[in-house]
């Protein structure tokens, strides 16, 4: 963990053995979860003041995405082999569990009724109550965990060079933008949700959502492997294949065409 303002390292939490595959914040900033590609203690949770390691599960292994309901008191973990679980944050106890095969993203809704599943051949929204199948949808989930996001009741997809938005009523297509992708190709969508941001190789393009139009890009040295807003939309955090992470603002972003060194 660094400190934004100056960068400091502030703590290392240890996953244990194998690779930290994915990693959330719950959002009311008490808690830290993290999933392993290994077998076994493949879920962790910390404290996110003390750093301490809270939870483990010892059965689930390789697990491939995490993430905190809306009101941080959930958390729900997709496993390769096709477990996807739903965890009671402050009992530690499995509360939900649906399959979805070789599944590759789960993500809580803004609301916090729904969770999108998806693999590489499939998305499926589930009733995060009750578990409830609600919808599935055909289309190939490019990227693995940074590939899907949700915008109010729409989940927009990069799927074969293209960013497609689709009704979760209804499982249509009802809106799409061609992009330059790659099985490495991220998004990510601030709160008010008025552009995409999208990252191929060394490459982030920011598309306006109502207009479909490009509105700026950004041009990093390094390939790009993640990408996210901050909680108050302000600034954008990317991540490189040098190991290093940027932060700009988004303000910069919009106003004109930035080349970092």
């Amino acid at each position: 963990m660094w400190r934004v303002e100056d960068g400091k390292q502030m703590a290392t939490m240890s996953t244990g053995s194998g690779d930290c595959c994915c990693l959330t914040v719950s959002n009311d900033g008490k808690w830290i979860a993290a999933g392993t590609w290994s077998d076994g203690d493949a879920l962790s949770v910390w404290d996110a003041k003390t750093y301490e390691r809270v939870f483990k599960d010892e059965d689930i292994c390789f697990i491939c995405a995490v993430d905190f309901s809306p009101d941080s008191k959930r958390l729900v973990m997709a496993s390769y082999h096709g477990e996807v679980i739903v965890w009671d944050v402050a009992s530690n106890k499995q509360v939900q569990m649906v399959h979805h095969q070789f599944v590759r993203v789960a993500k809580y809704s803004p609301t916090g009724d729904h969770i999108a599943t998806a693999t590489a051949s499939s998305v499926k929204v589930w009733d995060s109550n009750d578990g409830r199948l609600l919808v599935s949808i055909n289309v190939k989930v490019t990227a693995y965990n940074a590939g899907l996001v949700w915008f109010n009741n729409h989940l927009l997809v990069v799927s074969n060079n293209t960013i497609k938005q689709f009704d979760t009523a209804t499982g249509s297509a009802v809106a799409k933008w061609p992009v330059l992708g790659s099985d490495d190709s991220c998004i990510a969508l601030p709160k008010h949700g008025k552009f995409i941001a999208h990252s191929t190789k060394n490459t982030i393009t920011f598309w306006d959502t109502s207009t479909h139009a490009q509105v700026s890009l950004i041009q990093h040295p390094q390939d790009i492997k993640s990408i996210a807003f901050s909680p108050d939309d302000q600034s954008l955090a990317f991540g490189g294949k040098d190991g290093k992470i940027s932060i700009i603002r988004v303000s910069r972003i919009i106003v004109s065409v930035v080349s970092l060194d």
